[in-house]
């Protein structure tokens, strides 16, 4: 035994033993993974309900919901502005300056001491099953995970295909009719009928049924708070680049629509204005050229398994699967549809 002992384990011996602890890494690096995900999730989710309950704070104090946009569009600010003093961020808040600017006078989101904002990452608009990054992979333009509810159109919220008729909030004969949203963004019908870009900012505001980002009273949610998107995720590109997705500094990357189920492969986000990266899975289709057919939107997308984290506007938080009904979806989307959820939400 002693002699055993000095000689210790033969080569069969110890490749046995590195076998063994293998095949038990191989059965528990699954079990940590799901571990980790898991709270991922529950992070993720926390963030979201901070988000809502902020949305629901600035009501209380101003009597409507945060803008989508600035009144000027994509470059003077978004919701993002706006939230910081009830998300405990009231110093940025104070740093950015003319919020819903223009060309003549306003710094955009990147000028001054706007680019002190904009420039920093905020954990709280981060999930952390995705990977932080910089748009287009420089040292500033921090991107985030979070966006508000645009509807179940587009982001120019009307009908798509834009101009179709006899159609539903749910998609009958083909046709999504705008039915409302908790959130403005590029409303402006006008310019679309006139068959221009609706995106551009419109300086004159002088209406607030055309005013890009118009600000809506929790009235205007006549479908429930309990039944309506406030916030859902959105990915980053994992090249960074020229993506914008995640840049939510920026208007056509901060909200999203329910026209498409979430983190469906098949779907493209238009993101027109700003840039696409690599456009297979799982990155996701990816376009800037907006069309009748399929206008200006960004969907729902996560890192997640399965699904997406999404917070409704009475500040509850759930997790959609990817299989849920596209019926179902779109309803969660608008406002005012007046549709009953199926049983899948």
């Amino acid at each position: 035994m002693r002699s055993r002992l000095r000689e210790g384990f033969t080569l069969i011996e110890l490749l046995v033993v590195i076998a063994i602890i293998a095949i038990l890494i191989g059965l528990l690096l699954p079990a940590v993974q799901k571990v980790r995900e898991a709270a991922n999730r529950m992070k993720c989710s926390n963030n979201m309900k901070q988000i809502a309950l902020a949305n629901m704070n600035y009501e209380g104090i101003h009597g409507t919901f945060v803008p989508g946009v600035s009144r000027t569009g994509c470059c003077w600010g978004t919701w993002m502005i706006p939230i910081l003093p009830y998300m405990e961020q009231d110093n940025m808040f104070r740093i950015y300056t003319n919020f819903g600017g223009n060309d003549t006078t306003g710094s955009r989101y990147a000028g001054g001491g706007n680019a002190q904002v904009t420039n920093k990452r905020l954990p709280t608009f981060l999930c952390p099953s995705d990977s932080a990054k910089n748009w287009l992979n420089s040292a500033s333009y921090t991107t985030h995970n979070y966006v508000l509810n645009a509807g179940n159109s587009n982001l120019y919220q009307v009908s798509t295909p834009v101009g179709c008729a006899n159609g539903s909030t749910v998609g009958a004969n083909g046709c999504v009719t705008f039915g409302g949203a908790p959130f403005g963004w590029y409303e402006d019908p006008a310019t679309l009928a006139a068959g221009g870009d609706a995106s551009p900012p419109n300086y004159s505001g002088s209406s607030p049924n055309l005013a890009l980002g118009r600000s809506r009273p929790m009235a205007e949610i006549l479908d429930g708070t309990s039944n309506t998107l406030c916030v859902s995720e959105v990915i980053t590109s994992p090249r960074g680049g020229d993506d914008i997705r995640g840049f939510t500094w920026w208007g056509g990357a901060a909200g999203f629509v329910t026209y498409q189920t979430p983190n469906n492969s098949a779907a493209t986000d238009v993101m027109t204005g700003g840039g696409c990266g690599p456009t297979t899975v799982p990155n996701f289709p990816c376009t800037t050229t907006s069309t009748g057919t399929l206008p200006r939107m960004q969907l729902a997308r996560s890192r997640h398994s399965g699904g997406v984290n999404v917070a409704l506007c009475d500040g509850s938080v759930r997790h959609v699967t990817n299989t849920i009904s596209i019926i179902t979806w779109r309803a969660m989307g608008s406002a005012q549809g007046g549709e009953t959820l199926g049983n899948d939400f």
